[in-house]
């Protein structure tokens, strides 16, 4: 993986991948280990240094990466079918205005913080994704200017909450086999944090969660988005 890495960014540097023909790294079956390096306190990752670049594997039941990914300002980036645990870090940390990620059919899980972080700025839409057993959040998404699309996603079996948005960012939750169940809490909107959910309000969307399903406070918003446009909010919690 890090050698290949480094083969991409010469590819890069030679502008010889874009947005039409992005470098693809393809990852085989099996375990693979990544040498991380140190993001200050969040953990040691996997740089990807370059943009326009696809990461794929076999699918995420038949690759595994033992490590996580960082991605910073970095453009038109996508992680494919596989699975990635990060004992030293989140699964997945994307930062940075600019940046630009698109994650399908991946599993992040039995990291000791985040399956995936968001947050100063980027922008990552996950489709038919996994966020599981973390010891932190599934999905945790902060800063002015951060979005995340999740379609299709589940997340369980986290230590604190399923899906987690603070500090004016924004996540769209789409599809119908979205499911956040058995996390400490299920969806937190927090500090002016906004959660819509694009399903119908009866839509088992949080369920089973341990302490709650949906709770809101200091202007954190979640909101489900009916399909006439409409829309029902949670009533907000008294204590987080």
């Amino acid at each position: 993986m890090n050698e290949a890495m480094d083969l991409a960014v010469v590819f890069s540097e030679r502008n010889e991948c874009t947005r039409e023909n992005p470098v693809k790294i393809e990852v085989g079956e099996g375990e693979h280990e990544m040498v991380g390096v140190d993001v200050p306190d969040y953990g040691f990752f996997m740089h990807v240094s370059c943009s326009n670049m696809t990461i794929v594997g076999k699918g995420k039941g038949e690759t595994t990466i033992n490590g996580g990914f960082y991605v910073n300002g970095k453009q038109n980036v996508k992680i494919e079918q596989l699975s990635a645990t990060n004992e030293a870090g989140h699964g997945l940390l994307c930062e940075g205005s600019g940046t630009n990620v698109d994650v399908t059919e991946c599993c992040f899980k039995k990291g000791p913080y985040n399956g995936m972080g968001v947050k100063n700025g980027a922008i990552v839409t996950a489709t038919r994704c996994e966020f599981m057993e973390n010891g932190g959040h599934g999905v945790c998404c902060y800063g002015a200017n951060t979005k995340a699309r999740l379609n299709d996603c589940q997340m369980h079996h986290n230590e604190m909450v399923g899906l987690y948005a603070c500090k004016d960012a924004v996540v769209d939750l789409r599809g119908t086999k979205t499911d956040i169940h058995s996390n400490r809490s299920g969806i937190r909107a927090w500090n002016h944090g906004k959660i819509n959910i694009h399903l119908p309000s009866q839509h088992n969307t949080s369920h089973d969660n341990v302490e709650d399903d949906r709770g809101q406070l200091w202007g954190g918003s979640i909101a489900n988005i009916n399909a006439d446009g409409t829309f029902t909010h949670v009533e907000e919690v008294d204590d987080y």
